[in-house]
């Protein structure tokens, strides 16, 4: 066996363009001196019971979020902390909106972090709108090429930035009269899909299935021709609610045996139109019905059983708007009727309920303002300065479980020991 041979390449510093062996040479490293009291991190002398204080004066949530990003042990100080132990946290992020300039529907942040939904797979030119949000996802409608013979649709969470691309729907002589997401277990959900004939009195119930990636389909006759209509919808069990305001009905799905039904209204009493009336779901998992009288009241139904309302106690709008709550709008005129802005009223209207919260969105004079049900609290939110695009409805995001816990949030810094 041949001996091997090494060629040794000679070098010089100081001819150019030869090898120079000083410039890949590592310092020599000192040996470090040893750690004194002085230098130590005071904070990680701190006991619990002390941290905990320390978090109890930072704001919520962004505050104790950094802290949660610290260390294991700041992670698990906040975490194992309590609810009761830590400040209170908003309820919401803030709400996403759909904003004709924009591609994908922006956020509007009213707890200091800050979401988007630039990780999602829409192409710019076409863009996608908001049609549902419910349990801290989105359900989206892509726009664009096809979009008009087809229902393409995406479910996303913008904590985690994942997504779902459903199967389009083909959707030609058909309108679409409803999408809602139902969230499930961990990662599952449903979509329900109702398209009404455009020229046969018919529609089809559509249900999406995380779990089969399949839709399942049900067809069935209508006694008239319906024309779909813009309007909030609520899952009380398995049934799906879509107000149908101008046609004056609530539609029912119930995606068990996936049949549709229609309600009647409650007799309100006034003139309905889109903007002063809405539905929501009560504590106890009843469907309810709200609507805006005048001077700015509150008025509530509850249904007890199908196509029985029962009248609550109504709920005066204006000792709430007090100026701590709502600045200047404490001062203003208010009107829910759209005939007295030209007596010089800003029109107020409803924007959205949470149903994981329990809180009403209003717009009142282009603000966003919120209504926790329960505690009554009012609170002034956000003001839309783009006088050309005036505010349709909003997409309340809710804030997550409390204490946090850092996997709910995105772009959370690494953690060290």
């Amino acid at each position: 066996m041949p001996s091997a041979v090494v060629v040794r390449r000679a070098r010089s510093r100081s001819s150019p363009g030869r090898f120079d062996s000083t410039r890949r040479t590592r310092p020599r490293l000192e040996e470090a001196a040893p750690r004194t009291d002085k230098d130590a991190d005071t904070s990680s002398t701190l006991p619990d019971d002390m941290l905990l204080e320390v978090f109890n004066r930072l704001p919520p949530p962004t505050g104790i979020l950094r802290c949660a990003a610290v260390s294991r042990r700041w992670r698990r100080v906040a975490s194992r902390a309590g609810a009761a132990a830590l400040p209170a946290p908003p309820r919401h992020f803030g709400f996403f909106r759909n904003h004709g300039p924009s591609a994908l529907p922006p956020f509007v942040p009213t707890a200091g972090v800050a979401l988007d939904l630039r990780f999602l797979p829409v192409a710019p030119t076409c863009g996608a709108i908001l049609v549902d949000t419910r349990g801290r996802r989105l359900l989206l409608r892509e726009l664009g090429a096809g979009s008009a013979t087809s229902l393409k649709l995406l479910v996303c969470d913008p904590l985690h930035k994942t997504f779902a691309r459903l199967p389009p729907l083909p959707s030609v002589g058909h309108k679409v009269s409803c999408c809602t997401l139902i969230p499930g277990e961990g990662p599952h959900f449903r979509v329900v899909v109702v398209l009404f004939g455009v020229t046969a009195p018919n529609f089809y119930v559509l249900i999406y299935s995380s779990s089969s990636s399949a839709w399942e389909a049900a067809t069935g006759a209508l006694k008239r021709l319906l024309v779909p209509h813009q309007g909030p919808s609520v899952v009380v069990g398995d049934t799906v609610y879509r107000l149908q305001c101008d046609d004056k009905y609530i539609m029912a799905v119930n995606t068990t045996k996936m049949t549709l039904a229609a309600l009647p209204l409650p007799n309100a009493g006034m003139l309905l139109y889109t903007g002063n009336n809405w539905i929501a779901q009560s504590d106890d998992g009843r469907l309810c019905f709200f609507v805006i009288r005048e001077p700015l009241i509150l008025a509530k139904w509850v249904m007890d059983a199908p196509g029985k309302w029962t009248p609550q106690e109504p709920v005066a709008l204006r000792p709430l708007m007090t100026p701590a709550a709502v600045g200047d709008l404490h001062g203003m005129k208010l009107s829910a009727k759209i005939a007295d802005q030209l007596h010089g009223c800003k029109l107020v209207s409803f924007a959205a309920f949470c149903q994981g919260t329990g809180t009403l969105f209003f717009i009142m004079a282009d603000t966003v303002v919120s209504l926790d049900l329960n505690t009554l609290k009012m609170e002034r939110l956000w003001l839309n300065d783009d006088e050309y695009r005036p505010l349709g409805d909003v997409f309340p995001f809710q804030m997550v479980a409390w204490p946090p816990v850092l996997k709910d949030f995105v772009k959370a810094p690494a953690i060290s020991d």
